[in-house]
């Protein structure tokens, strides 16, 4: 009865144990399958940016490219000096346009990033957000530029939405962006002193109407851990670490 009860038990434990496994397994695999499918995601939205990127190039900008040199054969042949001034009025809004498409078109589309590299793109976002009179700092790694270009367009991305909610909504003076890569562990940390609002759980609230839906996404197609924190009057800020290399020290032991 003793060795029979004793195999009962070794059994229950055996079972147990195989039982946990393949649920730790099943979860691997659906967490392996959720993490594809978003990655299909992201890589679709990408695909359809470069898609209407290339449709304003051609087709609009070519439209306000006639369009200007309609306008300046108008008011080279316009009799009144009335005549002319409302030519040269619609002259500067088509330019202004096509300046404005240009931005659109820099900014959805990944060929700046993949021409000029991760640094360059990343100051020039920079470099716009200070004409508006903004204070930008930034600190950027130059061993990011060695990743794959998908790696690099995810990490671009987050900070795109970072740098243009910050524009758009936090009323902010000064901007942060620091990334550093330390024993192949990549830490990247954004801030502003802007107004801050009141961050709510993710899929909830008008925090992931903000562009913060698009960060997570991102950092989940790099399989890093984000952190986001905001409150009003208290600014905004966002962590993110990822793991770059096979022999990385653990995540936690940065701090």
């Amino acid at each position: 009865m003793l060795l029979l009860a004793v195999a009962i038990v070794v059994f229950i434990v055996v079972y147990q144990k195989k039982a946990h496994a393949m649920q730790v397994n099943l979860q691997q695999q659906e967490l392996e399958h959720q993490q594809a499918m978003l990655g299909l995601v992201v890589a679709s939205q990408e695909t359809e940016r470069e898609r209407i990127a290339q449709d304003l190039h051609d087709e609009i900008g070519g439209a306000l490219a006639a369009a200007q040199l309609i306008i300046n054969q108008l008011r080279s042949n316009a009799a009144s000096p009335q005549a002319q001034e409302m030519a040269q009025q619609a002259s500067q809004i088509v330019g202004e346009t096509v300046q404005n498409m240009r931005h659109i078109v820099r900014d959805i589309s990944p060929a700046m990033l993949v021409r000029f590299g991760f640094r360059r793109a990343v100051t020039m976002l920079a470099t716009r957000l200070e004409a508006t009179g903004m204070l930008v700092h930034l600190q950027v790694d130059a061993s990011v530029e060695t990743w794959e270009v998908s790696a690099q367009l995810a990490l671009y991305r987050i900070v795109q939405e970072f740098f243009a909610n910050t524009l758009k909504h936090a009323q902010a003076h000064h901007l942060t962006l620091d990334i550093t890569t330390v024993a192949g562990v990549l830490k990247l940390r954004m801030s502003d002193d802007g107004r801050g609002f009141a961050l709510q759980p993710e899929g909830q609230g008008k925090s992931t109407g903000m562009g913060l839906a698009g960060i997570r996404a991102r950092a989940r197609v790099l399989n890093a851990d984000l952190n986001l924190t905001s409150a009003p009057g208290q600014g905004t800020q966002a962590v993110l670490i990822m793991v770059t290399a096979a022999d990385a020290v653990p995540v936690g032991a940065l701090g």
